[in-house]
């Protein structure tokens, strides 16, 4: 990653991945995300396959995403503000439904 770090993104990225490796959490977000209730539905939809992309991602692996995002002329920073915000209260409505 390159030497800019915002904590708020990287923690972004590291719950983030926590939450992904476990396919029960992986369906839960999901289904946050895309409730027509989420404020960020309809942006998370757009960027569906970079999210999910970025989230699946090893850390380890950071400085090769970043190369292949630069050459298309963006950045693994800018990839990182791209997941949605996750709503405490929310959270708990979405994934109580079932």
């Amino acid at each position: 990653m390159s030497t800019y770090k915002n904590y708020d993104d990287l923690a972004r990225l590291e719950y983030g991945h926590i939450l992904w490796r476990n396919p029960r959490y992986r369906e839960e977000l999901i289904g946050h995300w895309t409730d027509s209730c989420h404020p960020h539905r309809e942006h998370f939809l757009w960027n569906r396959a970079l999210v999910e992309r970025l989230l699946a991602s090893r850390p380890e692996d950071d400085s090769i995403f970043e190369s292949e995002l630069i050459q298309s002329d963006t950045s693994l920073r800018a990839a990182l503000r791209e997941i949605p915000p996750v709503f405490g209260s929310f959270w708990k409505c979405t994934t109580m439904r079932d």
